[in-house]
């Protein structure tokens, strides 16, 4: 499991970084990198693959969730 997890984020990297940059000027990019590499695990592990919905559109309201509770929680 832990590699596979680690092809996701590494699949999903564009994406993190791209949410990561519309969201710069309230956090560092890297911290939101972190934060929605969190999001990502999340949504792996709740991720359900019979509902025929590609996984990155599923991950993507964990990633910014995640984000925006950092961005909350560091202010």
């Amino acid at each position: 499991m832990k590699g596979e997890l680690g092809e996701v984020i590494k699949e999903c990297e564009k994406m993190i970084y791209k949410l990561a940059s519309n969201y710069s000027m309230y956090s560092s990019v890297d911290d939101l990198y972190q934060a929605g590499c969190l999001g990502i695990i999340r949504a792996y592990e709740n991720f359900d693959s019979s509902y025929n919905t590609k996984f990155s559109t599923y991950a993507y309201s964990y990633i910014i969730g995640e984000m925006i509770d950092n961005i909350f929680f560091w202010r």
